[in-house]
């Protein structure tokens, strides 16, 4: 599984979207003292945090939300499973974000923690590349239901978000499957076995954080916080089925690929067998040459044909011959 390299995590960013009914600021914040202002008044606002190298931060952001000690831990801990935990005051949510940054290369996957109260959100990342530009863009609508909708709804916008590229990697992965099959099928291009086992490694790595989101989901579904509202379930029950459907797909998938390499692995075979096939029909070729050559080379004094005139002559007519009446039957018995 390909992760993050935490060389671009060492610089901490955040920013801080205020935003209601009729307002949208953006905040860039360069410490834990600039958020206290916005927790007094009566906006929402989204706090996402890029980074995780700054444990003072981290701590002080701790304290001004109550973040529990082990929440914190389980924030800094990027191989967390995604899994969904109630407090009294907040609901924290740790789900994986799966990206391609380029797509000749595998998925990376990075930690997002995103914990929510009653009038913020929190995302907390790995990398300050993120997925959430649509969800920026879906704040600047006046009317649209991110700024009238409660927290929770923001939360699962950011889950949606995450879910939506699930789809984009398995997509990309069926597309390289299918070209690898074609490849396979027509041999017009020397497929490699490691190449498909790449592609099986993908499927499982999207399938390792597909499995537990579905959990983290039902949880969600089942939950009785009261910063949880009625109206949110049909958007998380979509969210679910999503992932019920993304299961499916890496299912068949998983399918494909084991056929895949059964394919590999009998055009393998048959490419062996072609090449058998030719040496063989080569040495029987040779094996009455080889006899004729051989009776001829013996060093016995009195031999009829070695006084002949026309002897040397017969004996290549006679090669020849040979070799033209066998690659004649074995073009009738269509061997080759």
């Amino acid at each position: 599984m390909i992760k993050l390299d935490k060389t671009l995590s060492k610089d901490v960013s955040m920013e801080l979207f205020e935003f209601g009914d009729n307002i949208l600021l953006k905040h860039h914040i360069k410490n834990a003292n600039e958020i206290k202002p916005f927790l007094e008044v009566n906006h929402k606002f989204w706090l996402n945090l890029c980074g995780l190298e700054n444990d003072h931060l981290l701590k002080e952001i701790s304290e001004l939300f109550a973040i529990h000690p082990l929440t914190l831990e389980d924030i800094k801990n990027t191989s967390q499973r995604p899994k969904f935990e109630e407090f009294d005051e907040n609901i924290f949510v740790v789900a994986k974000m799966i990206y391609h940054k380029n797509k000749a290369h595998g998925p990376i996957t990075e930690q997002v923690s995103i914990l929510f109260g009653k009038n913020y959100i929190i995302s907390i990342q790995e990398n300050p590349y993120d997925i959430f530009d649509p969800i920026r863009t879906r704040l600047e609508n006046p009317v649209g239901k991110m700024r009238k909708m409660g927290t929770d709804y923001f939360a699962y916008t950011l889950l949606d978000a995450i879910v939506d590229k699930y789809f984009d990697c398995l997509e990309n992965a069926v597309e390289k499957i299918e070209t690898l099959e074609d490849q396979i099928i027509s041999q017009s291009k020397k497929t490699k076995l490691p190449e498909i086992f790449q592609q099986r490694k993908t499927i499982q790595q999207i399938k390792r954080n597909v499995w537990p989101t579905r959990e983290l989901l039902s949880a969600w579904k089942k939950s009785e916080s009261p910063l949880i509202k009625k109206k949110t379930n049909p958007f998380i029950n979509d969210v679910y089925e999503h992932v019920i459907e993304i299961i499916e797909n890496l299912e068949i998938q998983r399918e494909s690929i084991s056929a895949l390499v059964e394919l590999f692995m009998s055009n393998l075979s048959l490419k062996q067998n072609e090449v058998m096939k030719t040496l063989t029909i080569i040495a029987t070729i040779f094996i009455p040459l080889t006899f004729i050559a051989g009776v001829y080379g013996m060093n016995f004094q009195f031999m009829p044909e070695l006084g002949w005139k026309y002897g040397y002559l017969f004996i290549w007519i006679l090669f020849l011959g040979s070799t033209l009446a066998m690659v004649y039957y074995f073009k009738r018995k269509k061997w080759f």
